[in-house]
């Protein structure tokens, strides 16, 4: 069940006591009062919950739409197989793993990083300070470029949210709806310091 389907539930239930109660003079006003309190709080909860579980999706929920589906990071795009012919050739079958719970993360030969999921499919690319700075995103923004650049090539329906990794390193991001992609630039005095090219799921 979704956030909200529980959050309507609740209400519901809250309702349907509350007005039978009422009707059998169960409750008292001042009873009602703290029911009422209760739930308000206990939705509080849920949505703040939520809020920071889904930290990342929340902040772009409703942004508009940018087209994404040919964007990539150094030609790597998402969905891309690490089986694939193209991939092999380039960094070969001898990947550099990184230790994580939740998905395979491997570190390229030229400093890339990536994520797959079980399908070996790329869900996940990173460029960063480790990461060959010639590097560039399929409109052209790299490392050190500013954010007024990152606008310019990108559109103004870009979102806004604060990273808590590195706090200091404000982020702007474009998602593409459709095809459930986003790309992040993680900045830092009006400089691009990270970028992150990556499925809508990834938190």
């Amino acid at each position: 069940m979704s956030i909200i389907g529980i959050i309507i539930s609740i209400f519901l239930l809250t309702s349907t006591v509350l007005t039978l109660g009422f009707i059998k003079k169960k409750f008292s006003i001042k009873k009602i009062f703290k029911i009422i309190i209760t739930m308000f709080l206990l939705i509080c909860c849920i949505i703040f919950g939520a809020y920071k579980y889904f930290q990342r999706s929340s902040s772009f929920m409703f942004t508009k739409t940018t087209t994404l589906g040919q964007e990539n990071i150094d030609g790597i795009q998402m969905y891309e197989s690490i089986d694939s012919k193209e991939f092999i050739q380039k960094y070969g079958t001898n990947l550099e793993k990184i230790d994580n719970a939740l998905f395979d993360y491997y570190k390229l030969s030229d400093g890339l990083e990536i994520a797959t999921n079980k399908q070996k499919q790329i869900i996940r690319v990173i460029i960063n300070s480790e990461t060959n700075s010639n590097m560039k995103t399929s409109k052209g923004i790299g490392l050190g470029n500013s954010v007024d650049d990152v606008i310019n090539a990108y559109g103004t329906n870009y979102y806004k949210r604060n990273e808590e990794q590195m706090p200091s390193s404000p982020v702007i991001g474009y998602v593409d709806h459709e095809k459930k992609v986003t790309i992040e630039f993680w900045n830092a005095e009006d400089k691009v310091v990270e970028i992150r090219c990556d499925i809508t799921s990834m938190e």
